[in-house]
């Protein structure tokens, strides 16, 4: 992992970030669970990527991995609970109907 290979990561983070204040902003004062959850994906990224970016400072080879497995284990586990969340969400919406022949 180099300095130039860091865009690939913060990029999608800035759009991610841009989403989620944007829907936030649409959402008022009571946001979709899926929202929060998003929120919380965004927030594990986010220290993924600062995780990432110090280890390419400090580490070489397999240390890199190491260093980035368990913010990579809860960035995994953050886009399974968004995931569940909507799956959710899209159940409620449709009546609990989703699977039903509906």
């Amino acid at each position: 992992m180099t300095a130039e290979t860091m865009p690939e990561l913060t990029y999608p983070l800035e759009r991610a970030q841009a989403f989620a204040r944007d829907a936030r902003a649409r959402s008022g004062a009571h946001p979709p669970p899926s929202l929060v959850a998003f929120e919380e994906l965004v927030a594990h990224y986010r220290d993924l990527v600062d995780h990432a970016d110090r280890a390419r400072r400090e580490t070489r080879g397999e240390g890199v991995r190491a260093r980035l497995a368990a913010d990579l284990a809860a960035v995994e586990r953050a886009a399974d609970a968004v995931r569940a969340t909507l799956a959710t969400e899209r159940r409620l919406a449709d009546g609990g109907r989703e699977g039903f022949g509906d």
